[in-house]
């Protein structure tokens, strides 16, 4: 009887110490492995890995956690995010939450801002630089999760991925510019 009393607490110990660290998936892991690592002198926050999928960290790994993330790039294969466009997203509900991307061309909605019944409807509203507006609604609808890279992979379309997500199909003109200063981006020390 004492055996299985102290077996008893053991495992309670370990199942609760396994709540403080997480449980980590292998296959999650891998994925955040093959991200590589932060890049030298960008401290890890809001303008870090501009592109990549922001969900696989925040969507439950790593704090803050996000309802939704992603990154808007000025077309569909330039390396160039784009700062202040309005991302729109509606759930199944109605529940409707915009925000600006900032300088690396991202956005984040922090879990405890809105808590999302999918599927999910996202528009995006850019000011391109002469200044007119451009609005994008995505023709299908966000089913497994809220961050965009998860199928929007950074670059043109692939075989697997409708590629990055864009304001507009080619450089205007005036052209979009990579935002100097930036500390995320391809002229700040992001990747």
């Amino acid at each position: 009887m004492a055996t299985r009393t102290i077996t008893a607490r053991v495992l309670c110990l370990l199942w609760a110490a396994s709540l403080a660290v997480g449980c980590m998936s292998p296959v999650e892991d891998e994925q955040i492995a093959e991200l590589g690592p932060e890049v030298d002198g960008l401290e890890e926050g809001e303008h870090h890995r501009y592109g990549q999928p922001c969900l696989l960290c925040h969507g439950g790994y790593k704090a803050p956690l996000f309802a939704a993330g992603g990154t808007v790039f000025a077309t569909p294969d330039a390396d160039i995010p784009v700062q202040s466009v309005v991302v729109t997203l509606t759930d199944a509900t109605g529940d409707t939450i915009s925000v600006p991307t900032n300088c690396a061309g991202n956005f984040f909605i922090d879990d405890a801002q809105w808590q999302p019944v999918f599927p999910l409807r996202a528009e995006i509203e850019c000011t391109l630089p002469d200044g007119s507006k451009r609005r994008s609604v995505m023709q299908t609808r966000i089913n497994r999760d809220g961050g965009c890279a998860s199928c929007h992979e950074k670059g043109g379309p692939t075989q697997t991925s409708p590629g990055q997500v864009y304001c507009a199909d080619a450089q205007p003109e005036p052209a979009f510019a990579v935002a100097p200063n930036c500390p995320g981006g391809p002229n700040g020390t992001g990747n």
